[in-house]
């Protein structure tokens, strides 16, 4: 597998998860709901109003792989035998990197003022205008 689909699918696969959880009926509002301000330790972050972040550790194997002229890949290195009884060999090179994520938050009154207050932001950012200083047209 591709390392982008990896991660992607990884990603996705947990935030999903969490949602899912969330939406059963008899615990689902505990998961990820609001703590009331108490500083968190370790990968997760209070971010206030706008919920709690984790950070999401990746440590994997790649190798690169150029077929054709399509340019090299870096794909997930995986052990043992892929499509058609080929075994693929090559060099195994280690990543590792984080991905800050915030989670889905179980209280859905405060996800939809988050949800307000970024599109508020939004329209504020593109209300200011923007002078460029390299054209004539300003006066002296």
């Amino acid at each position: 597998m591709e390392l982008n689909k990896f991660v992607e699918e990884t990603l996705k696969q947990v935030l999903d998860g969490i949602k899912s959880a969330q939406a059963t009926e008899s615990n689902g509002g505990n998961v990820n709901a609001d703590i009331g301000g108490i500083q968190l330790g370790g990968k997760l972050i209070n971010a206030g109003k706008y919920g709690n972040v984790t950070r999401v550790d990746f440590d994997v194997s790649v190798s690169a792989e150029t077929s054709g002229g399509a340019g090299a890949k870096l794909k997930v290195f995986g052990v043992g035998v892929e499509g058609g009884g080929e075994r693929r060999t090559g060099s195994e090179n280690r990543i590792s990197f984080s991905v800050p994520v915030r989670l889905p938050d179980g209280d859905k009154e405060r996800a939809t003022q988050v949800e307000r207050d970024k599109e508020k932001f939004m329209r504020s950012v593109k209300s200011i205008p923007i002078s460029n200083p390299m054209s004539n047209n300003h006066k002296k």
